[in-house]
């Protein structure tokens, strides 16, 4: 009998609650305007619609520093919804703390945060903190992040659980086509959060049978306590027909938890430039990202050449984004596009994109051509075990404009191919194959690469 009333109140109040519609609003004290917006888009609609939007609203003035916001409401039978809104006192955050040995310098760890003393507390910040600093590299995060109160004023103190990384790392990649019978090496040294102050050095060679290029990068954080920082950075190139050489100097800074903008301006052998950088990564972790994105784009104003009245930009993007698909299965969809402008500026054969490698078209040797404009797509399929073991296998459709004569003009190309990489401790080992155009798959690019962290 108990059950069958139980029922029947059920069937009663879901019935009502089809039935009922908000049809008036009625504010006891003080309101914004946002809220006054919110609950006005609710006339006319069904009464459960009211329980989503004010959640909303309680979040909205949590992440203002309100964390003991609430809402009283009722709503009667003609549909007349009476709210009442006491937001209580604003809460502001204190100095962030680190539960474990991060590594680094208590200054430093408070600055990556993002957290500054004094602000207004914002859990949605705190949580895109917390993310930030897992994909940093820098460190591993051994719990989520964590809110505690100060006794004795309206402080919040966040508390993290970073644990210093072994990040800095020695890695060597082999490459060699039995198409072209050529063989090609990079070695690269990445010394990561120097001595804990958060400067970074990162050097890479690369050699072929007739062509060498060395590649570096010094970061100088928050130069004069500020929160620009100081990047230099430069190449050294020479091939068969051609040597130049050229350096950058510019600043950075983080815009919130997920962007960067830098300014760059540069001299080369027969090049000024001023350049312009945007970043944005939202990804879940540093190795073997399972979601997110990741985006960068840069603008390149070349001028003054000594041998051409032309200036020319250069423009270039890329777009990565996880996806998690079922269990350990996870999808990779890319996009990378670029172009120089005007389209007959006169150029050197150095002024061209080169492409081919792991971090254009995968089924080239690597500067296998130079082009003036190019654009390609990837989507990819993994299958990852946590943070140990990764195998992929990848399509790359693109198209780009051939540089050399008489193939000039757009050209269609089709990579393909399988990716493994094994992590063992501070070592991992990884090997890609990957097919260009329908070749013989005896044909392709093998490459093999070891890394160690330190």
């Amino acid at each position: 009998m108990r059950l069958f009333i139980a029922l029947m109140l059920l069937v009663i109040s879901m019935a009502f609650a089809d039935s009922c519609r908000i049809t008036a609003v009625q504010w006891v004290g003080e309101s914004e305007p946002y809220e006054q917006a919110q609950v006005q888009a609710l006339l006319g609609k069904s009464c459960e619609s009211w329980p989503r939007t004010r959640d909303r609203i309680l979040e909205y003035y949590e992440n203002r520093g309100f964390l003991a916001a609430k809402i009283e409401d009722e709503i009667d039978s003609a549909g007349r919804l009476t709210v009442s809104l006491n937001c209580g006192s604003a809460w502001v955050w204190a100095s962030p703390e680190n539960m474990d040995s991060s590594g680094s310098r208590p200054e430093v760890f408070r600055h990556q945060t993002g957290i500054v003393a004094g602000d207004l507390v914002s859990p949605l910040d705190l949580e895109r903190s917390d993310m930030k600093l897992a994909r940093l590299g820098y460190y591993n995060r051994t719990a989520p992040v964590q809110m505690f109160r100060d006794k004795n004023r309206n402080r919040i103190v966040p508390v993290y659980h970073m644990q210093a990384a072994t990040v800095s790392e020695a890695y060597a990649l082999l490459t060699y086509s039995s198409e072209t019978d050529v063989w090609e090496g990079n070695v690269n040294l990445s010394l990561y959060n120097i001595r804990g102050t958060a400067r970074d050095l990162l050097l890479e060679g690369y050699t072929a049978e007739d062509a060498r290029r060395l590649d570096g990068t010094y970061k100088e954080p928050w130069i004069f306590g500020t929160e620009w920082n100081l990047l230099a950075r430069g190449y050294f190139d020479e091939d068969s027909s051609t040597r130049d050489a050229y350096g950058e100097l510019g600043i950075s800074r983080d815009i919130g938890f997920d962007f960067t903008v830098g300014v760059f301006v540069g001299v080369g052998k027969n090049r000024k430039t001023s350049t312009f950088e945007l970043s944005y990564v939202s990804l879940d972790r540093f190795v073997l990202p399972r979601s997110g994105t990741r985006f960068s784009g840069a603008l390149v104003w070349n001028m003054d050449r000594p041998d051409s009245l032309d200036n020319y930009l250069k423009a270039s993007a890329r777009l990565t984004r996880y996806l998690p698909l079922y269990g350990n299965w996870i999808t990779r969809f890319s996009g990378a596009a670029g172009g120089i402008f005007p389209t007959d500026a006169a150029l050197d054969r150095l002024d061209y994109f080169a492409l081919g490698g792991m971090d254009s078209f995968r089924g080239m040797d690597v500067r296998f051509t130079r082009s003036r404009a190019y654009g390609f797509s990837e989507f990819a399929i993994l299958w990852q075990d946590g943070y140990d073991l990764s195998i992929e296998a990848f399509y790359q459709p693109g198209l780009y404009r051939s540089f050399s004569r008489p193939d000039r003009g757009w050209k269609r190309e089709q990579d393909y191919g399988l990716a493994f990489t094994q992590y063992r401790g501070n070592w991992s080992v990884n090997l890609y194959y990957a097919l260009r155009n329908g070749e013989n798959y005896l044909d392709g690019i093998i490459g093999f690469g070891l890394k160690t962290l330190f």
